[in-house]
């Protein structure tokens, strides 16, 4: 991995002269007592990132790294490395392509997910029409740097857009997508009953989508989304999501949303094998904004399964430093019953940011089940001195029918930087 950074920063200083250079690093401390088996264990845990930002008009580099350690227990893992992008972007090959070599995070419609590989993006038609397409090994989700092999561990599609209008876009997309599983040893018997070991090399799993989005806006009196997932080893419609926007008068929105979904199982996995069944969720929902500083919203679903319902009910809304919200589920998903408040109380021209939250909630898993309560709280505070450091400081409690009394500690400081590059 030291290699790669190196590299990465010779490429970096090779095409930063006289530009730009951004970038935060940011430390992190949190402590609790968690438990190994029935032992209390204390966990002490730092953390630092590094994201940096460089780009000319015609390239650019980010990289977002961290490494962390625990200080009070010993983990066989520590100290631990995350690397979540390390990439090098060529832009505006001939007027209308962009192209993306590293770790990279890559959303194009149904495809999504970290890979290890390349991606571009073209402008044709006047940036009428986007083509975008991708492929190379998934990341495992410890963001180590392993090697991966795309047969076997790959992700790889595309995804077109379409705007045949100025407030609409249509999109089609592509997802293919191998799961590596590693192979195990199993004890087998031979024909004359002997013992014998036997290596289990399991095919990987697979996934294969492709996808319908729409999306239609209207300044602020209409929002419409919808988008449909096709299964091509099933041959189903695994999905089928639309929301929508209407504004009936100023500040007052009506919502509404309806999800058709299918559980989303790789081909070949274990879970597979079993029967599964659709749900059906149906929201409504109101949405209310009387001034800039206040904010009111209700929504109410239902979500129906095979011989079964369930309902929720969520009203909510902030005003000026305060927020609160109400959640009721009831019905065969179980009960539940909770309120979170929380304020914000910005002092010294916003440098200093006390903040405190409550939250309590009941539930129940059935109606014959007994009744749990969990109790929380957060006391903390936030200070900006400047425009390049900040610090968070977080003392977290909550109790519940497995732990009386959690108290969790969280500590976390941020610079930011910015700098004109000369190098060269």
């Amino acid at each position: 991995m030291v290699r790669k950074i190196c590299i990465g920063l010779v490429l970096l200083s090779g095409i930063a002269s006289a530009q730009l250079m951004t970038g935060r690093l940011t430390t992190s401390v949190y402590g609790f007592e968690g438990r190994d088996s029935l032992t209390p264990v204390t966990m002490f845990r730092a953390y630092e990132n590094v994201y940096v930002n460089a780009a000319t008009e015609d390239y650019a580099f980010n990289m977002n790294a961290m490494v962390s350690n625990d200080f009070g227990t010993a983990i066989e893992t520590d100290p631990e490395l995350r690397v979540n992008s390390f990439l090098l972007k060529v832009k505006r090959i001939g007027g209308m392509a962009d192209i993306t070599a590293g770790r990279q995070f890559v959303y194009a419609g149904v495809g999504s997910g970290l890979i290890d590989g390349v991606s571009a993006t073209a402008d044709l038609l006047d940036k009428a029409v986007t083509v975008t397409g991708y492929g190379g090994s998934n990341v495992i989700r410890s963001r180590d740097i392993r090697k991966g092999y795309i047969g076997t561990n790959g992700l790889f599609g595309g995804q077109v857009l379409v705007a045949p209008m100025e407030d609409a876009l249509v999109g089609i997309s592509y997802m293919n997508k191998r799961m590596e599983r590693k192979p195990y040893t199993a004890t087998r018997m031979d024909l004359l009953n002997n013992p014998y070991e036997l290596v289990i090399n399991s095919r990987p799993n697979e996934e294969e989508l492709a996808s319908l989005d729409l999306e239609y806006e209207h300044g602020h009196a209409m929002t419409l989304h919808a988008k449909s997932d096709y299964d091509f080893h099933t041959k189903e419609i695994s999905k089928v999501q639309t929301f929508g926007r209407f504004g009936i008068m100023e500040g007052l929105n009506v919502t509404g949303e309806y999800i058709y979904r299918q559980p989303r199982l790789a081909y070949n996995s274990i879970f597979s094998v079993f029967n599964t069944n659709s749900t059906k969720e149906v929201e409504a929902g109101l949405e209310y904004r009387p001034m800039r500083t206040a904010f009111f919203f209700a929504r109410f679903a239902n979500v129906a399964y095979v011989d079964e319902s369930s309902q929720r009910l969520v009203v909510g809304g902030t005003y000026d430093i305060f927020s609160a919200t109400y959640t009721q589920n009831f019905g065969y998903a179980g009960e539940l019953n909770g309120i979170s408040m929380q304020a914000v109380y910005p002092m010294m021209e916003r440098t200093l940011n006390p903040m405190l939250a409550f939250g309590y909630a009941t539930y129940k898993h059935s109606p014959d089940a007994v009744e749990g309560e969990v109790l929380n709280g957060t006391v903390g505070v936030i200070y900006r001195p400047s425009r390049t450091i900040s610090a968070d400081l977080q003392m977290q409690w909550m109790s519940n029918p497995q732990y009386q009394g959690d108290m969790r500690v969280f500590l976390k400081v941020n610079y930011w930087f910015s700098e004109q590059l000369n190098w060269l």
